[in-house]
């Protein structure tokens, strides 16, 4: 099992992406953050996750090591913090646009 973490999963993105991979086979979801919203079941946001998912939301100061760790932040807040995430989980994955690439070419190589 691949175990994943989403930060900011209170937000559509994260929540949706949370919604998918609930039903992923292979995978575990070890943690979910809210600043906001620590401490409260995560349906109380995604009442469409009420029957299937039991988490609760913590914030970011708990998350623990995982394989994966998606962020899905504001944009421009990834890039401030990478250090911090970078020691959670060998694998990142930004939802927000501030590791796009700006020249078109760059997505061909």
């Amino acid at each position: 099992m691949i175990r994943v973490s989403i930060v900011g999963a209170s937000g559509y993105t994260g929540g949706d992406l949370l919604r998918i991979l609930l039903f992923h086979p292979e995978v575990e979801i070890q943690q979910v953050t809210s600043e906001r919203h620590a401490g409260k079941m995560v349906s109380t946001l995604h009442p469409n996750l009420r029957k299937i998912c039991k988490l609760k939301f913590v914030p970011i100061a708990e998350l623990t090591p995982c394989d994966v760790l998606f962020i899905g932040l504001p944009h421009g807040h990834m890039m401030s913090r990478l250090a911090e995430f970078e020691a959670l989980a060998d694998t990142l994955i930004d939802l927000s646009a501030d590791f796009r690439l700006r020249d078109p070419a760059l997505f061909e190589t």
